[in-house]
Formats: structure tokens, sequence, C-alpha cells
């Protein structure tokens, strides 16, 4: 091929885009909005969405409009960009309403009551979610309304009131519509609401169990991965309550489970990458191919130049790639091997400090004292409490590369809160989360660990009337302030309080976090931590 008729080629090629481009519609634009959102490619797909709503109120297809809102408004919910995704979602429903079209009612009221239920909006999110039930019973879409149901039996278990009542109607509904559904696991997912309400609410461990164990038959039969992993960790915890030995079973069934599903996903990445990499090769070696043949044509004493720079330089490029291959593998183990000594020790401070003294207390399990043994074994109940949610807590932070920010506030807005919870401490939680960012696994595991020895301390120590805990992420950095009105202390601390200070000053220093502590007897104390 030549020069001008590549020339040709090319403006070809580049009228053709621009016919294309000026032909698109709004249906056209939000199907190829759609393929990026199936894609997780939300960012784009945002923009494409926008660009086809405008069409769509050009080209006055209100039908187009209402759909491109409502993925519009599911874009920004995945992105944690709640006010958004309300905004498009009452855009939606207003198109809806306005122009009747009643085959996508039922879908605008399910998505608002979803974003009522996470903004713990309890009416709007009863108002909204009931309404979709009716017109999904009137659909005879079994499997949306159970899922409706189940979804508001859990806003009820997690809201304060707890309305009893209410609780029931809406389990016993969910499970009602499964059935009718046939579809399995919406059958599973309707009976662990029975599992939650009877596990964290009325304590009820037998009956707990009863319900897990369908849960457990009904996921099986389906085969989803990740639930049947959930399934096997209540299992387990629902067996340690009732003090069942064959609670161990269950929990090694779940590790091993969640072993598997993890070396799946490392597999499935390794192929990908080695697809990658033929690929790569392959056209490399076709570039190359195509190079020879051109050289062929020119002079001969020209070609064996031409081919002997290229076999030197591809050597060259060789043993460099090589050596740059060779730096990176031994810059990867020593990273390695130091997350590695970071894990162990955040596993032998949190975990093996409370296994040793679970041990310690076995030895007097035997005691004829009734009232000693009741104590030791709550003593023990509550050791292994810990060590599970120790585990959880490591597991959760280095199962992904990185965490984000409203993931890490939201594991401690509910620790905070768990641990608050029956005393007189009001706790106040405020998070101002303008700017989305990623924590490295280990940095969001010890600045976590560093909130909760703070946390602990005031719980512990301060006899505050109020804790503060107040999250901040703008484009200067993410700040953590944790302060109380409590009796303060002496910074010139000695024995276990010291050397609760000198760890959180410890893991703070390791990670480059900005530490301040401001403090005196009887004037409170205040935590400030910078990443």
């Amino acid at each position: 091929m030549n020069f001008k008729s590549a020339i040709v080629k090319g403006l070809l090629w580049f009228l053709l885009g621009a016919v294309k481009l000026m032909a698109q519609n709004a249906d056209i634009l939000n199907r190829q909005a759609g393929q990026l959102y199936s894609e997780n490619k939300y960012d784009l797909a945002q923009e494409k969405f926008l660009q086809a709503i405008k069409k769509a109120e050009e080209e006055n297809t209100p039908n187009v409009a209402a759909h491109s809102a409502m993925s519009l408004a599911r874009c920004y919910y995945f992105l944690y960009d709640h006010p958004s995704a309300f905004k498009w979602s009452y855009y939606a429903l207003n198109t809806i309403q306005k122009h009747e079209l009643d085959s996508l009612t039922s879908r605008a009221y399910c998505f608002l009551g979803v974003l009522y239920i996470e903004a713990e909006k309890v009416d709007s999110a009863e108002k909204y979610s009931l309404k979709a039930a009716e017109l999904f019973k009137q659909e005879q879409k079994y499997a949306r309304l159970s899922q409706t149901y189940s979804t508001l039996a859990e806003l009820h278990l997690n809201t304060s009131s707890r309305n009893n009542e209410k609780i029931l109607q809406a389990i016993t509904s969910a499970v009602r519509y499964a059935e009718l559904s046939g579809d399995k696991s919406m059958m599973a997912f309707a009976h662990s609401k029975w599992y939650n309400y009877y596990f964290f609410y009325k304590k009820d461990y037998a009956q707990a169990l009863k319900h897990i164990n369908i849960v457990e038959r009904l996921y099986l039969e389906t085969g989803i991965r990740e639930a049947i992993l959930n399934t096997y960790r209540a299992k387990a915890e629902c067996l340690i309550m009732l003090k069942d030995t064959s609670a161990r079973p269950y929990m090694l069934k779940w590790f091993a489970f969640k072993d598997s599903v993890l070396q799946a996903e490392k597999s499935a990445n390794v192929a990908k990458y080695e697809l990658l990499f033929e690929t790569e090769k392959k056209e490399k070696e076709n570039k190359i191919l195509l190079q020879e043949n051109e050289l062929n044509r020119l002079l001969l004493l020209v070609a064996l130049a031409t081919v002997l720079l290229l076999i030197v330089l591809g050597l060259w490029l060789y043993n460099r790639n090589n050596l740059k291959k060779k730096q990176l593998e031994l810059q990867m183990l020593k990273e390695l091997q130091s997350d590695k000594e970071r894990i162990a020790r955040d596993l032998h401070d949190n975990v093996g400090g409370q296994l040793s003294y679970i041990v310690y207390s076995l030895d007097g399990i035997n005691d004829e004292n009734k009232e000693k043994r009741k104590e030791i074994t709550e003593s023990i109940y509550q050791s292994v409490r810990s060590v599970i949610n120790s585990l959880r807590e490591t597991i959760w932070a280095i199962s992904d590369a990185g965490i984000k920010v409203q993931d890490f506030s939201d594991k401690l807005k509910v620790f905070s809160r768990n641990l608050f919870k029956h005393s007189q401490t009001q706790l106040v939680f405020a998070e101002n989360l303008t700017h989305e960012r990623e924590l490295n696994a280990l940095l969001g595991l010890n600045l976590y660990r560093i909130c909760q020895e703070i946390l602990n301390n005031a719980f512990k120590h301060a006899r505050a009337k109020e804790v503060k805990v107040i999250l901040k992420s703008d484009e200067t950095g993410l700040i953590i302030s944790i302060y109380d009105d409590g009796v303060g202390f002496d910074t010139g601390l000695t024995g276990k309080e010291k050397y609760g200070l000198q760890n959180i000053k410890k893991r703070a220093e390791e990670f480059g976090i900005s530490l301040t502590l401001e403090t005196d007897l009887n004037k409170g104390t205040c935590y400030t931590l910078v990443v």
C-alpha cells in the first residue's frame, strides 16, 4: 500500500465515522451506554446516557428518556453519588407519569425504594417499595415481589424502632412470593431474612439454624458461589452460639470454599493475561513479517544492514526487558514479604493475644464453682467473637487491592455504633466525602486498627457524655477526627495506657499517617489522623 492510497483510505474511514455519528439517535446512544454499563464502565456510561436523554428530549421519545434516566441513576448509585441517583430517579418517574409509560412505573418505584432504604429513610422507603410491590403483584412478577419484601424486612431489622409486626409481615410475604416464582435463589434470599430475624433480633439460635439449613440447601442447588460462602459462615456462627461442635467443619468449609473462590478468580485472571500476552506476541510477529516483506524490495545491501540492525536492537530490547522483569520480580518479592510480616504482626496483636487468653481461661473451666464456670465460659465466648471479628476485618482489608473511602467509613461506622450501643455515651458520626479515593489494603487496615484503639480507649476510660467521629475526604487528603468530652489524661502515661498510645503512634508512623493528639485532665481528648 503506497502513501497516497493510505491517505485516501483514512479519509474514507473518517467520513464513514462522521456519517455514523450524525446518524446516531437516542435509542442507539442508549444501547451504547448500556454496553458500557454492562462492562462496569460507569463513568463512560454516564456521559452516553446524558447524551441519550438530551437526544430523546429533542426527538420527543419519552420511553428512551425514561430508560436512560433510570440507568443513569444506577450509574450514580454504583459510584456512591446518591444525591444524583435520587435526581435522575425522580426525573425518570416524572417522565413515566407524564407520558403514562405504565410498563416502567414498577421499576422506577422499586429503585427509589432501594435508594431510600440505603438512606435509612423508613417512611419513604416503605412508601415506594410498597407501591412497587403492588404493581409487581399485578404484573405477576413474583421474583421481584419477593426481593422487594426481603429488602423491606432487612430495613425494619436494621432500624432502631424494629417494628416486629412489619418485620414478620415482610418476611412472610417474601417467602410466599419466592415460592410462587419458583426461583430457588429468591427462596434462599427470603429464608435468609428469617435467619437474620431469629439470630440477630430474637436470639433464638435453634430457629435460626432451621432456616439457615433451608438457605444452605437452596443455594447449593443453585450453585451461587458467593451465596454458598456466606451461608457456611452464617451456619458456623449459629452453631457456635448453640455451642455445637459441628461448627468447626462449617468454619473449615467456609475457609476452604473462600480459598477455592479466590483461586478460581486468580486462575481466570492469569488465563486472561496469558491470552493478552499471546495476542500481543502474535501482533508483533506479524508486524515483523510485514517489515521483512518491505525490506525485501530494497537493495540487498540495505536489507542486510537493516536486518542486522533489527537483530542487534531486538537483542538489546530483549536483554533490557529481561533485566527489568527480574528487577520487578525482586521488588514484588520484597513487598510481598513486607506485607506478610505486617499481616502476621496484625494477626499476632489482635488474634494471638485473644487466643492465648482463651487457652489460659480453659484451665479454670472445670472449677467446681458454677458461677465461676459461667463467668469463664462467657469470657471465652466474648474472646472467640473478638477473634472472629478481627479475622473478618483482616480478610475484609486484604481481600482487594484497595479499599474505597466510603467502604472504610461504613465499616468504622458499624464498629462505632456497636461499641457504644449499650452505653450512656452519645455517639455522633459524620462524614463529608466529596473526593472519592482508594486506600492501599494494608494502609486501610492499619488506619482502621488505629481508630479502633482510639474508640476503645474512649469507651473504657474517657467516661464521656459524647464521642464524635468525623471523616472528611477532599482534594487535600483524608482527615479523621475522633474526640470526646471525657476526663482526658496526662500524656506522660506509664504501663498499659502508655503501651496503647505507643502502639497507635507506631502504626501511624509506619504508614506515613499524620497523628495529632490534644488532651489534658478533665478537658477531653482529640485525635486527628491525616492520610
